[in-house]
């Protein structure tokens, strides 16, 4: 099985972005600040889940994602397309590089990167290693 390594190396309380490292390719993710894993609020903790992916999210609204299984006390969490942590509930934003947005830190070029991902998986399950602040 395929496996990804997520370091969280810029932390602050407006957001948490790191390095997602995938079969030779690098990416970077942002996610939101820890607010007791609050659902819909709160990044998720570091630790190693499962990863599958899904053509289409529950909601509907995210097409080609992947989603990460058995993290405590929360579903539904997603590694999506997506620039600022309004874009986000708790989920990963996938981008190419780092930047600002409207004076906020950012993903940028989240498409691209998404799309990458999903070849680079060649659309199946995978495990993800996140490290970072064990409360983000």
């Amino acid at each position: 099985m395929k496996s990804a390594l997520l370091i969280r190396n810029d932390i602050s309380s407006e957001c948490i972005r790191g390095v997602l490292y995938a079969e030779g390719e690098i990416f970077h993710t942002l996610e939101r600040p820890w607010l007791n894993n609050r659902v819909n609020q709160s990044c998720i903790s570091a630790g190693t889940y499962d990863v599958d992916f899904l053509p289409r999210s529950s909601s509907g609204k995210y097409r080609n994602v992947f989603c990460l299984r058995s993290v405590p006390g929360r579903s539904g969490i997603l590694i999506h397309s997506g620039n600022t942590v309004n874009h986000s509930k708790g989920c990963l934003i996938i981008g190419k590089r780092r930047g600002v947005l409207a004076a906020k830190r950012a993903v940028l070029n989240s498409k691209t990167a998404l799309y990458e991902l999903v070849d680079l998986m060649a659309k199946e399950s995978f495990v993800i290693h996140i490290y970072g602040d064990q409360q983000c």
